[in-house]
């Protein structure tokens, strides 16, 4: 999803430039970033704020703009699925 050598940092970076209209949906941003500047996994990060934008979806209370970061968040991205899979198959 983010391709960088520091997949964190880009997602940091992603999330930093992200500015969203209802007050709800960026305290779901500028919770991630919290968590992100606090050393918490990106993976962890990302699927929380995918629940969080569903759970607003499913309300019809997500905006156009929410819809479309729900979107990109959602998006598969092989390398980085099949870097966290294996790290869970040789733990």
């Amino acid at each position: 999803m983010f391709k960088n050598t520091k997949n964190k940092a880009s997602f940091l970076e992603f999330l930093q430039k992200q500015t969203l209209p209802n007050a709800n949906e960026q305290a779901i941003i500028d919770m991630a970033i919290t968590e992100l500047m606090h050393k918490e996994n990106e993976y962890r990060v990302r699927q929380n704020m995918i629940d969080e934008l569903e759970l607003l979806a499913v309300k019809m209370k997500l905006s156009k703009e929410g819809v479309k970061l729900l979107t990109k968040l959602s998006k598969p991205d092989a390398d980085s699925d099949i870097a966290q899979t294996s790290t869970t198959w040789f733990h």
